[in-house]
Formats: structure tokens, sequence, C-alpha cells
């Protein structure tokens, strides 16, 4: 844990926090939108009277990647909402963990938001956390000083904001 967090005004880290989290979360998108144009992008420049059944498998395999990394923006575009849903109330400060909450442990740090690699804001690391995953469902409703365990890993909530 980076005791530099204790410290920080806690509604404007949180500002910073969603801030950096939806540029963060935009730069993914649009990775996996460029590679759904390379992809796709490969596939257009072919000439139909040169299409032969090994290209055709090729075109095929391209097209299903592609379909596969639009599931994944799909999913990415669903967490922007939330990101950008967030902005009205960011600055609220919690007593207990829910979405908009900055969990301090003695382990690592956490934002309830979407989920982004870890990611850090003034110095200080932070690990981004959808409410759809197992962690979050082991902290949901809790308050500082309460514990909880994860995959064998277990946490103490050292502040919460």
């Amino acid at each position: 844990m980076n005791k530099k967090i204790l410290n920080v005004q806690h509604a404007e880290f949180k500002k910073k926090l969603l801030e950096a989290s939806i540029k963060k979360h935009q730069s993914v998108i649009d990775d996996f939108k460029r590679s759904i144009k390379e992809l796709l992008g490969t596939e257009t420049k072919i000439n139909e009277d040169e299409m032969d059944m090994s290209q055709q498998s090729v075109n095929t395999e391209q097209i299903q990647r592609a379909n596969a990394i639009g599931d994944q923006v799909s999913f990415a575009n669903d967490e922007m909402t939330i990101l950008n849903n967030m902005m009205p109330s960011i600055e609220d400060i919690h007593d207990e963990v829910a979405l908009g909450s900055v969990v301090v442990t003695d382990k690592m740090n956490f934002f309830v938001s979407a989920s982004i690699e870890q990611f850090e804001v003034d110095g200080i690391e932070v690990f981004g956390l959808s409410t759809e995953s197992p962690i979050y469902q082991e902290m949901k409703g809790k308050k500082k000083g309460d514990k909880f365990s994860f995959k064998d890993h277990h946490y103490t909530i050292v502040d919460l904001f």
C-alpha cells in the first residue's frame, strides 16, 4: 500500500481517478477498433478473381477474429457508459464499498468502476475494478477496518472514500 493515498484530498483524487479511467478505457476501445480495421482492411484488398479456397479460409478466420474483438468493443463500450454515468456523483464520499468507491487496503488500492488494468494517478497505483468482478463481490458493502479474502489473499480495508 502506498501511504501517500492516505493523505490525498478524497473528492479531488476520485475525480482525477475517473478522468484517468475514462482516458485509459478509451485507449483500449481505440486499440480494439484499430485491430478490427486492420483485420478487415486486409480482407477488402483481395481481388475476388484471385480468391481461392485457402484465401477464403484466411478471410473467414479474420472475420471471426474481428467479430470476437467486436464483442470486446461492445463490452468496453458498456463499461465506458458506466464510467461516464459516474461523473455527476464521483466526488461523493462512501462509508461502505460500492460503485465509485476508492478502497485502500493493506495490499493494494482499488477503484470500483470498470475493469481497468492497474494504472497510476498522482504517483498512486490503483486497480480498476468492475462491480461484476468476483473480488468486488467479496468487498461489497464492507467498511473501513473490515476484512475480506479472495483467492487465498487476505485484505484489510485501511481507508475508504
